[in-house]
């Protein structure tokens, strides 16, 4: 059972991300061709800092499901409903102080982008203010309507709840602001569409949970189950630097608009692709906590080298072809930008240093998610603060020298050590088991991303002058990729891949045999 939910799981995951990635290509596309790459990077820059005020929130989500893991696994809904209803009662508390939060960083914001006027007159007070007012209407509808109902189908394996209902607004969203971008409307109603489409999601899904889950209404709150928040809070703080804090150095240091929306096209892409591998095993950390609350570890160790392999090979091909291809792909999207700034999406060091952090980024997923299955927030605490630490220092140390690449560099600083951290953790306290396995996969990953770089400049058109020659260059990069991948695998994995397609071989056959009687 547990395998055939992370199945269907992986699958309406990957379905999202797909469906995310390439409408995610699209409006930024939309928005700098329409409005300019100045516009692009202020309503970036207005989505990356709210995530600021979203920490209130940190720690929250990893606590509760850690804590649901054993209630759904005795099918205790008296307790599932008392942490449910604590961790809601939490949650609109959240939702008011980021209200309040909210308005003074309009003003604030607003005042301090003011000085940007006489370089772009659409930076004025009210332009800036009004927008931050807008973008934050979903996330206050995520807080106050859907957060806490996410975490419970979440830890019950049930994101392919969710991820229907987002592959339905985000098409949706898309439809909505190509068809007010192309009839004229400025960029505040585009963004008022996106957040009133988005608003959906959270009230979907709360009304599914309340009529799947049965709550038991007079039940007082668990808060006890949320005692470890302040701990999971370190992992969160970590999590918020290495997507929020490039940008908001570039934004500060620099004062840059233009520069903001380069970091903001590649970063695009660097958080799309860990969307997508994230998404694609996401349903194994739900089963990886079952397997813990009814402390089958021996089981656990066993799946364990399947999910690292997976993890491993898919980061194998996707980093290999984004090594090569990033920077022409960077090129070709921004080629129309109505400022004609074209020539700045040319970073070529700086694409090769954010892919290899991102590479990193998703290598850590595993270990990550064994360990906050297993609850263990205050012991790996300190290690997230030295995340955010390390990254915060060396990218306002190199930003003025180096720019771009400057903050890249911490950012790569900064999840090579927090991976490292994760996985001598996991090996010693969890699982017990050597880190052998982690330090061979790293070396095989770092030699197919060497090969495919040197086969694809040597012998492909990688520069693709236009949309069609990228894609061919693109199919060829990730061919060689793959075939590398494969051999790979086959040589150095053969009883973990031998023990993959088994498992998956008797997942599709037993959903044939359900299909046919039904």
């Amino acid at each position: 059972m547990r395998s055939k939910k992370a199945l269907i799981n992986t699958v309406s995951g990957l379905a999202y991300e797909v469906v995310a990635v390439i409408c995610g290509l699209i409006l930024p596309k939309l928005i700098i061709d329409g409005f300019g790459g100045s516009t692009n990077g202020v309503t970036q820059a207005i989505t990356q800092f709210l995530s600021c005020i979203a920490l209130m929130k940190a720690g929250v989500g990893g606590v509760t499901r850690a804590a649901l893991y054993k209630a759904l696994a005795n099918h205790d809904i008296r307790k599932i409903s008392a942490i449910v209803k604590a961790t809601s009662n939490f949650m609109k508390k959240i939702a008011t102080i980021f209200l309040v939060l909210m308005v003074l960083f309009a003003v604030g914001f607003g005042i301090y982008m003011r000085d940007f006027a006489d370089e772009n007159s659409r930076l004025d007070f009210w332009f800036t203010a009004s927008l931050v007012v807008i973008i934050s209407i979903g996330t206050f509808g995520e807080y106050f309507f859907g957060f806490t109902y996410e975490m419970l189908l979440n830890a019950d394996q049930r994101q392919c709840v969710f991820s229907i209902i987002r592959i339905f607004t985000t098409i949706l969203n898309t439809v909505v602001a190509v068809i007010l971008i192309n009839s004229g409307f400025e960029i505040h109603w585009v963004k008022l569409g996106s957040a009133l489409v988005f608003l959906i999601n959270p009230i979907v899904i709360n009304l599914y949970a309340k009529k799947k889950y049965k709550f038991v209404k007079d039940v007082e709150p668990d808060k006890s189950a949320l005692k470890q928040r302040w701990d999971a809070l370190g992992h969160e703080v970590a999590n918020f630097v290495n997507t929020n804090t490039d940008i908001m150095v570039l934004t500060l240091c620099l004062g840059q608009t233009a520069i903001v929306s380069v970091y903001t096209t590649y970063n695009m892409i660097i958080l799309g692709m860990r969307k997508l591998i994230n998404n694609f095993i996401n349903g194994f950390g739900a089963a990886f906590g079952n397997m813990y609350a009814r402390k089958e570890f021996e089981l656990m160790e066993k799946n364990f080298r399947i999910y690292e392999l997976i993890v491993f090979s898919l980061v194998s091909v996707l980093y290999s072809v984004m090594t090569v291809m990033f920077v022409s792909f960077a090129v070709l999207y921004a080629e129309h930008d109505k400022e004609g700034m074209t020539y700045l999406y040319d970073q070529p060091v700086f694409a090769m240093i954010i892919s290899l952090a991102g590479a990193f980024s998703c290598i850590r997923i595993p270990y990550q998610n064994i360990v906050t299955v297993a609850g263990h927030f205050k012991q790996t605490r300190n290690g997230a603060f030295m995340e955010a630490i390390l990254n915060i220092i060396i990218s306002v140390s190199c930003v003025f020298a180096f720019g771009l690449v400057g903050v890249a560099v911490g950012t790569l600083a900064a999840n090579l050590f927090r991976t490292i951290q994760y996985v001598l953790y996991m090996s010693k306290n969890v699982l017990k088991r050597k880190i052998t396995p982690f330090i061979t996969h790293t070396i095989v990953f770092i030699c197919i991303l060497v090969i495919t770089n040197i086969v694809a400049r040597f012998c492909f058109n990688i520069a693709a002058e236009n949309v069609l020659s990228w894609i061919i260059a693109a199919a060829e990069t990730t061919a060689v990729s793959t075939a590398l991948t494969v051999a790979a695998d086959i040589i150095f994995y053969n009883d973990d891949l031998k023990r993959l397609l088994r498992k998956s071989g008797n997942m599709f056959k037993s959903f044939g045999k359900k299909k046919a009687k039904g």
